[in-house]
């Protein structure tokens, strides 16, 4: 199952260092082929990560090498499609890698495709969310003053400009699931869209609108389109 790997190289304007990861959008240790690569540059811009608390985003941009373009490519690699809402998240961190997780818990609301029930509760990983200036601060290895008030600031990092899931949203999810039995959004993020109503559709990242679309549509094409090309 392809799930997309990430290499970035950057650098973080915050604390100045330069990084060079590999990440892969599977949640855990798999044999699974993986071949988006993404050589990144990252920057850290000041701006609002939410409605109520001021913050930093960190964006990280670059190319992925494997897009999903339609839906009927997407539906080939999932193991999962479903209409899901996110109960909770929380940020999880790994020894040498710089950007931390989200891992989410999703409700399924209604199963599309894949071994899921109505009522199902999936775990999804993704690379990317939300931690403090506190930890960008030790994880960059370099001592740069930070008050108590600014160790507490939160820090949003995003891949290419889109977000980790968060509370409350919610989503349609092409998951590809991991040896650890947990999820992983297909692509990176090219498998999740947002709903807004009866229409769906994904974030395009800025400047990548040429290869790249947000494929929106009601939900009953997207279920027509799916069943056409489900396993």
């Amino acid at each position: 199952m392809k799930k997309g790997h990430i290499f970035l190289i950057g650098t973080i304007v915050l604390c100045s260092v330069i990084m060079g990861l590999v990440f892969s959008s599977k949640a855990s240790s798999t044999n699974q082929d993986a071949h988006a690569k993404k050589k990144v540059e990252t920057n850290v811009t000041k701006k609002d990560v939410d409605e109520k608390s001021p913050g930093l985003t960190v964006e990280s941009n670059g190319d992925i090498e494997t897009i999903y373009s339609d839906i009927q490519s997407l539906t080939k690699e999932a193991d999962v499609i479903f209409e899901g809402e996110v109960l909770s998240t929380k940020t999880k961190y790994y020894k040498d890698i710089t950007i931390p997780s989200t891992v989410s818990q999703v409700k399924v609301v209604k199963a599309t495709s894949g071994n899921i029930r109505v009522g199902d509760v999936l775990t999804f990983e993704e690379i990317g969310g939300f931690t403090t200036q506190k930890y960008v601060k030790e994880s960059s290895g370099r001592d740069f003053p930070l008050s108590k008030s600014e160790e507490k600031q939160p820090v949003e990092f995003k891949v290419n400009g889109i977000s980790a899931m968060k509370n409350g949203e919610k989503v349609i999810l092409f998951g590809g699931k991991n040896k650890d039995e947990t999820y992983s959004v297909i692509g990176v993020y090219q498998g999740k869209f947002r709903i807004e109503g009866d229409i769906i559709q994904r974030v395009v990242p800025k400047g990548d609108e040429g290869m790249y679309s947000s494929l929106q549509m009601n939900q009953a094409s997207l279920e027509k389109e799916v069943n056409q090309f489900k396993k």
